[in-house]
């Protein structure tokens, strides 16, 4: 029903964000066998943090093993958290990280969400609806969704500029992380860029870098930026 109310087809450039269901995501893979799925990143800290009570340090490395957005980095974290326990290493991986960690993450969706929380906000949200019968809940949440949505369209005729406000906080922080990159430039399209002990490609023409930030986004990374202003 969703797939057909959605027009989704065969399910590319759609991603799921999954709790780690076994029949759904099996139900996904034969009905939208083209989509990409991920791993709720909070659910899997639950678990893992059973095998792992350390407190919250090494809960703070999960996370940012989770947010790397290159291989390197995502190896880096793991050394870290492999400093503390290996064993918590090895139960994180468990988890194929290709589901929860932004570095292999598909870039066709340009998101870099690697927890459902809005989800269960939504949830939390349409709560006093969910009591009701099926059609008054139905009708409820249409006109909150109608009300919420008119809400955002008043915001956005506010906008100051030609994007969000949220990704225009972004890019202002990705051009003060810029400041401190060195740059090279290399021919054509093509920048080396080092930022602290790391060093990225950007490819101006193909909107990349080796940092994967910039297709993950769609926002110029800080190496990127700094390659623009060179």
């Amino acid at each position: 029903m969703l797939k057909i109310l959605l027009d989704l087809k065969d399910g590319e450039r759609v991603t799921f964000i999954l709790d780690m269901q076994k029949g759904l995501l099996d139900a996904i893979s034969v009905i939208v066998p083209k989509a990409n799925h991920r791993f709720c990143v909070r659910h899997i800290e639950a678990n893992w943090a059973k095998k792992n009570k350390r407190g919250g340090e090494m809960r703070k490395m999960l996370w940012w093993c989770a947010w790397s957005t290159y291989d390197e980095d995502f190896k880096d974290q793991l050394k870290n958290l492999g400093s503390s326990s290996e064993q918590a290493v090895k139960d994180l991986l468990w988890y194929p990280p290709q589901s929860w960690c932004r570095a292999y993450f598909d870039t066709k969706c340009k998101n870099n969400m690697v927890d459902n929380n809005f989800t269960e906000s939504f949830n939390f949200w349409i709560l006093e609806a969910r009591s009701k019968s099926i059609i008054k809940m139905l009708e409820d949440i249409r006109i909150k969704v109608m009300n919420m949505i008119r809400e955002h369209e008043d915001e956005a005729r506010n906008w100051k500029e030609d994007i969000s406000p949220l990704a225009m906080r972004l890019f202002k922080d990705y051009k003060h992380i810029a400041q401190g990159c060195k740059v090279i430039f290399n021919g054509d399209n093509g920048y080396k860029v080092t930022e602290g002990v790391d060093r990225h490609t950007v490819n101006l023409l193909l909107k990349k870098c080796t940092c994967r930030t910039w297709d993950l986004y769609e926002i110029p990374c800080p190496h990127a930026i700094k390659a623009l202003i060179h």
